[in-house]
C-alpha cells in the first residue's frame, strides 16, 4: 500500500490533488506546530493578469506553540462573503465557473470555526469533484504520542498502515536526510515531483501552480487527466 502524509492547506495546488490520486492512504498531518503565514492559511489565485495571495486570518497572538487542528478561523478580520465574491469576479467567465462554483462557496457559507475543517472540507469536495476516491484520515485520529521530530511520527502512521511506500514531497527531501527507508523497516520512501505544463487559462499570460480552483474553473473534468500527466516519482 502507498501512503502519503501531508499538512491539509488551503485550496491546494494541483500537486497536491495530483499526490492524492497517486496514493491508496492519504494522511492529514494535523497533529504538528502550526506556522503562521504559511499555505495552511493562504494560497494563489489568478486575477487579470498577475497571481494574488488570497489567506484566512486566524487567531495567533500569545498561541505560539498551537497545533494545526487548534487553530481558530479569525471572523473579526475575515468576511467569507468578500472572498466568494473575489473568486467569482475573477473566475466567472472561466468556461467551466458554473459547474463548480456553489460547490466551493457553500463551504465557505458554513463558517468553520477551526481551519483545518474549512481547509479538509474543500480538499475533501474538490477530490469529490475531480473523481478521486483516495481513503483520507487525520494523524490525529492515531493518538500517537511523540515527542520525537516529525519524521518519527510518519513512520509510526506508516508501521500501523502497513504500507509499504511513503510518498512524500521532492522538497522534503533535505528534511528525510534522503533516507531510502524509515529505520528498521522495509517501507520505501519515495519523492514526488510535479512540473504543471500549459493549460487553457484566462486571460493572455500563463501563470503556473495557483490553487486548483484554477485548473478546476479552466479545465473542468479535463482537471484529473492534467494532474496524473504531470505528476511523477523521483527516487
Amino acid at each position: 500500500m502507498k501512503i502519503a502524509i501531508s499538512q491539509p492547506t488551503f485550496l491546494p495546488w494541483a500537486g497536491y490533488f495530483a499526490l492524492i490520486d497517486h496514493v491508496d492512504q492519504f494522511v492529514f498531518l494535523d497533529n504538528v506546530q502550526f506556522v503562521k503565514r504559511s499555505w495552511m492559511q493562504r494560497n494563489k489565485i489568478k486575477i487579470q493578469e498577475y497571481e494574488k495571495l488570497i489567506s484566512i486570518p486566524v487567531h495567533s497572538k500569545n498561541k505560539f506553540n498551537q497545533l494545526i487542528h487548534e487553530v481558530e478561523i479569525d471572523y473579526r478580520h475575515f468576511d467569507h462573503k468578500d472572498l466568494i465574491i473575489t473568486l467569482e469576479y475573477n473566475y466567472k467567465k472561466s468556461k467551466f465557473f458554473n459547474l463548480y462554483f456553489d460547490k466551493i462557496k457553500n463551504i465557505f457559507e458554513k463558517k468553520f470555526n477551526k481551519l483545518v475543517d474549512l481547509n479538509i472540507n474543500l480538499i475533501m469536495e474538490i477530490s469529490k469533484i475531480m473523481g478521486i476516491n483516495t481513503n483520507k484520515k487525520l494523524a490525529s485520529s492515531y493518538n500517537i504520542k511523540f515527542k520525537e521530530k516529525n519524521i518519527e511520527l510518519l513512520r509510526k502512521i506508516c508501521l500501523i498502515e502497513n504500507a509499504k511506500e511513503y510518498i512524500s514531497t521532492i522538497g522534503a527531501k533535505d528534511y528525510m536526510d534522503e533516507i531510502q527507508k524509515f529505520k528498521d523497516t522495509d517501507i520505501k520512501i519515495s519523492f514526488f515531483s510535479y512540473d504543471q505544463n500549459f493549460y487553457n487559462q484566462l486571460g493572455k499570460k500563463f501563470i503556473n501552480n495557483l490553487s486548483i480552483i484554477d485548473l478546476l474553473f479552466n479545465e473542468g473534468p479535463e482537471a484529473i487527466n492534467i494532474i496524473r500527466k504531470n505528476f511523477k516519482l523521483i527516487n
